[in-house]
């Protein structure tokens, strides 16, 4: 009944933002699962209220506590909460009765409800030590389509709501993917560069695995029957969920997704993330803010501080890098592999091999082909695939992948 009653009161009213414009789906939904959680939530605690329009200012107290000192939910989730229940209550006719989290957490450190935007550390699949190549073969065997999704959410960083709507057909421009109006948060549209083959291979292999002029979203339900937008973000989440994606078994979420495709696109233009252990100073000028812009674009944002919360931001004061192109780095990888027995180098990837080879020898590193071989594949499997063409910044990418490879066996 309390769902029946919140879908009603959305329904007339949850169509519009404060700012009179058009809400997304996402957010009427997202809007009505943190209503309906709240209205279970309060039951359980005693509290029997059965209409939400009865919903007061002592309902709002007793979750906000709730959340903090019994779930001991982060702050940024909870201020997420209250904001949707803030606009939630604003369709009762009630604005204003939601206030700042500080007014129910009285006794709390203020710096500690703090929401700090900035990554601190990579939210990245690969980051979590997951083979992205092998992972993705793991999730076609439970659910094709949700396998084909993730590789769109790596290779182009679309959202949930955006990879479910995605016509790969429709939106393959060559050398771009579109996403178009209505599809995307506040119904932006966007395009997205193909910067890389791992991309354009990501991109071709889904589509030929879907038919055209269908979006990848599941059309029908695993009972046959037609199923609504709304049924699609329930069955993904679910499915992510049973799949252990989450930051209780594995660390990640399928956002995490979308911040290794920020930090990709910041290594192919030549910057080396803060997530990743990149330093202030890597580009002169206004190189750095150039790369962010081109980085939130891509993710779909306006303002390029946004990319704080993907890549993470440089500190205050710091230096360049000293280890210039990363090659002690570098180095120090070849080192490791030097006592690992290597495979010979497929045919088909000489080539590719001594390109890179000769790029590292412009730059004083002689590198053997076999180890080049080995951090390259590592490259690309973070790229969704496993070999995609050395193009763009190289040594930026071999300076990555043996920071990774250091982690690694330090650990």
């Amino acid at each position: 009944m309390w769902k029946q009653k919140v879908n009603a009161i959305m329904d007339s009213a949850g169509t519009r933002r404060v700012n009179g414009k058009v809400a997304s789906e996402r957010t009427q939904t997202l809007t009505k699962e943190v209503v309906n959680a709240a209205g279970r939530r309060l039951h359980e605690l005693g509290y029997k209220i059965q209409d939400p329009k009865n919903l007061g200012e002592r309902h709002i107290d007793v979750l906000v506590k709730d959340s903090w000192y019994c779930k001991q939910k982060k702050i940024k989730t909870i201020q997420n909460e209250l904001s949707r229940l803030r606009v939630f209550c604003a369709m009762l006719g009630k604005p204003g009765m939601v206030g700042a989290v500080q007014k129910y957490l009285p006794d709390v450190d203020p710096q500690l409800l703090k929401v700090r935007t900035a990554a601190q550390t990579t939210k990245s699949w690969s980051g979590q030590g997951i083979d992205l190549v092998t992972k993705f073969e793991e999730v076609d065997e439970r659910d094709r389509r949700l396998g084909l999704m993730l590789r769109l959410e790596l290779g182009f960083g679309l959202r949930r709501e955006e990879v479910l709507k995605c016509n790969p057909h429709a939106q393959d421009f060559g050398q771009y993917l579109q996403v178009f109006p209505g599809m995307g948060k506040g119904g932006r549209w966007r395009n997205i560069q193909i910067t890389s083959s791992a991309q354009r291979a990501l991109l071709d292999y889904v589509k030929v695995r879907v038919a055209k002029n269908k979006p990848l979203g599941w059309e029908y339900s695993e009972t046959g029957k037609a199923v609504t937008l709304e049924q699609n973000i329930r069955r993904y989440e679910n499915l992510m969920t049973s799949l252990g994606f989450t930051k209780a078994d594995a660390g990640v979420t399928g956002h995490g997704l979308r911040a290794q495709f920020a930090e990709n696109q910041a290594l192919l233009l030549g910057l080396m993330p803060p997530t990743m252990g990149g330093d202030a100073g890597q580009l002169n000028g206004d190189g750095v803010g150039v790369v962010k812009a081109k980085v939130a674009q891509a993710l779909g944002h306006n303002r390029p501080s946004v990319t704080s919360a993907y890549i993470g931001s440089f500190k205050a004061g710091g230096c360049g890098q000293a280890d210039d192109q990363g090659v002690e780095t570098i180095q120090k990888a070849l080192r490791i592999l030097e006592v690992v027995g290597l495979p010979d180098v497929p045919a088909e990837r000489v080539s590719d091999c001594r390109l890179i080879v000769n790029t590292m020898t412009v730059l004083g590193l002689d590198v053997p082909e076999k180890q080049i071989h080995m951090l390259w594949a590592k490259n690309s499997r973070r790229n969704g695939v496993e070999w995609m063409t050395p193009e763009r910044e190289i040594p930026l990418a071999l300076r990555a992948t043996a920071e990774a490879l250091l982690i690694d066996f330090l650990l």
